[in-house]
């Protein structure tokens, strides 16, 4: 599974994409236990986008996955080693795309929820300084 791993140029964009998003989590979650953040919502969308963008990279990589085994079958003929390798590649970036995907969504949900603990119980302190 490794191999199949590291040999998949969709599931390095994931890990890739991944790191960043990760990144930007912990920046949001610094920020926040240092009481230095700003509401910038330019940062909040992303966040969202890079998370929204790794169940679809997982997307693509199925179905660039599926059009090889296809053309397998296509060239090699349908046996069930070959269908059942291919597909289980496919679906190898699905599942990688949606393991780093949502627990990115719930952590970001987490930090706009503390976020929002703030600033009900500071509503007059002005965090944009």
């Amino acid at each position: 599974m490794i191999n199949e791993l590291l040999a998949n140029w969709v599931c390095w964009a994931i890990a890739l994409l991944t790191i960043a998003c990760y990144q930007q989590l912990f920046v949001k979650f610094l920020q926040l236990k240092t009481d230095v953040y700003t509401d910038d919502a330019s940062q909040e969308d992303f966040i969202l986008i890079l998370i929204g963008a790794l169940p679809l990279l997982g997307l693509l990589g199925t179905i660039i996955g599926l059009l090889a085994c296809f053309a397998g079958i296509a060239t090699q003929g349908a046996s069930g080693a070959l269908l059942s390798g291919g597909i289980s590649d496919a679906l190898l970036t699905t599942q990688m795309g949606l393991v780093c995907a949502v627990p990115a969504w719930l952590l970001h949900n987490l930090l706009r929820g503390y976020r929002n603990q703030l600033d009900n119980c500071n509503p007059l302190q002005d965090r944009n300084s």
